[in-house]
């Protein structure tokens, strides 16, 4: 690994073989070294992933900032997130989680913890298995730290692991991303009346498929266009699913200004169809 910047005696930005950088720290490290040398491996303490949530330069000042236990301790739990949670848990989401822990427990030391969060309902239905893993991170958080971090921390942790399946991008587009999800949940509730059942497969496959039309919507990466005839089909056998897909498109297409083809909205009629079969039967046993 080469240095490409020297940011103190402690610090350094490297880049490896394969062009990937990472932000090493290490007592001495950078000492009366310059852009071009060889890091040396020995004196490697901790390597640090730059994203777009956590730029080098960001990285090596909150190495200054966070104490090494909180920087420890968010390890533990990220390497434990990989095992629970799935290998898109990459060390991408170190620095910013433990960025939020560190500040979680000043704030709870200083007698300002959180008292409520945005969309708070909102993130414990769509991300249960991620809101769970936050639930236990409060538990390790206590019996590294002695500090009881309040439940709404859930929230937000559970945020930055959900964020983590989409590599480096800020969390801000994921609590964008939730919101439109919930938004799009609410267009099903107000066709049909009912509320979703939140834990039902179906959601979570719907959740699922959102998430990835968000992100490509984002990054302008388009689906392969649907079967005329397909798309034709559905139109004509399951017209309701298919007209509240239509108005999902519209939602996204004006809050965002995306170009949301045929498609899409075939994909989505779909998953509407398999996330109103329950409904649809349920109507039918009351009538």
């Amino acid at each position: 690994m080469r240095i490409a910047k020297v940011f103190n005696n402690s610090v350094v930005l490297g880049v490896d073989e394969s062009g990937h950088e990472h932000v090493v720290f290490g007592r001495g490290v950078g000492f009366q070294a310059s852009r071009g040398d060889t890091v040396d491996e020995a004196l490697i303490e901790r390597r640090f992933v730059p994203s777009e949530a956590a730029p080098p330069e960001r990285i090596a000042a909150l190495i200054d900032e966070i104490p090494a236990e909180d920087i420890d301790l968010t390890a533990r739990i990220v390497a434990e997130a990989r095992r629970e949670l799935g290998e898109h848990v990459t060390d991408h989401v170190l620095v910013p989680l433990a960025d939020h822990i560190s500040f979680a427990l000043r704030r709870a030391r200083e007698g300002a913890a959180l008292t409520d969060y945005p969309l708070r309902w909102e993130v414990m239905s769509l991300y249960p298995a991620e809101v769970a893993f936050a639930r236990r991170t409060l538990d390790l958080v206590e019996e590294t730290s002695g500090v009881r971090l309040p439940d709404i921390e859930a929230v937000p942790l559970a945020l930055h692991f959900v964020n983590a399946q989409f590599g480096d991008r800020s969390i801000q587009a994921t609590f964008d991303m939730t919101s439109v999800l919930a938004q799009l949940l609410e267009i099903i509730r107000d066709e049909y009346g009912v509320e979703v059942d939140r834990e039902d497969d179906a959601v979570a496959r719907f959740v699922a498929h959102l998430r990835y039309l968000y992100v490509r919507g984002r990054s302008g990466v388009r689906r392969d266009e649907a079967t005329p005839e397909l798309a034709a089909a559905i139109r004509v056998t399951q017209p309701r699913e298919y007209a509240v897909a239509e108005r999902m498109e519209r939602y996204i297409g004006e809050r965002y200004d995306w170009d949301v083809h045929e498609g899409e909205v075939l994909y989505l009629a779909i998953h509407v169809i398999r996330l109103t079969a329950g409904l649809r039967a349920r109507a039918a046993d009351v009538g």
